[in-house]
């Protein structure tokens, strides 16, 4: 009785994992998120993971989100997965990840510290790209339209 009961809750804690990932608005791993402001919020829906991220003001540093309900992020270390750059310029590595341990929603600040937080502010387009977490890419964009 135990087993059949286990089994029906992970049979409809699977299913409701399924239809939320059936009903979101997926992109393409490769594809670039809407373009928006700096300071917005940005969020891919990649694979299995979702990531959202906004600029923090004044800083070359992200709040970045990462949500799941089937990996586990704890092992993910964003300073080796992680990467920004302005302008259509080199890639950069964050030289901080700074998250506290939560399996399925870490959030956290990531820092570029090789980033002058002037260059930040006045870039057209900044990409944040994390890689091979859920997916081989979630790659947000912000873009000013001045």
């Amino acid at each position: 009785m135990r087993r059949a009961i286990a089994a029906i809750v992970i049979a409809v804690a699977a299913a409701s994992c399924a239809a939320a990932a059936t009903g979101s608005t997926a992109q393409s791993p490769s594809a670039p998120a809407a373009t928006a402001e700096l300071g917005e919020r940005q969020e891919v829906d990649a694979g299995m993971v979702t990531i959202a991220a906004s600029w923090i003001s004044g800083t070359a540093s992200a709040l970045v989100a990462m949500d799941t309900h089937v990996v586990a992020l704890d092992g993910f270390d964003l300073t080796k997965l992680a990467r920004a750059r302005l302008d259509g310029g080199a890639w950069v590595s964050p030289t901080q990840w700074d998250a506290p341990p939560d399996e399925h929603h870490r959030t956290g600040t990531l820092t570029f510290g090789s980033i002058d937080p002037k260059a930040l502010a006045a870039a057209r387009i900044i990409e944040l790209e994390v890689r091979d977490v859920g997916a081989p890419s979630h790659l947000l964009r912000w873009e000013r339209t001045r």
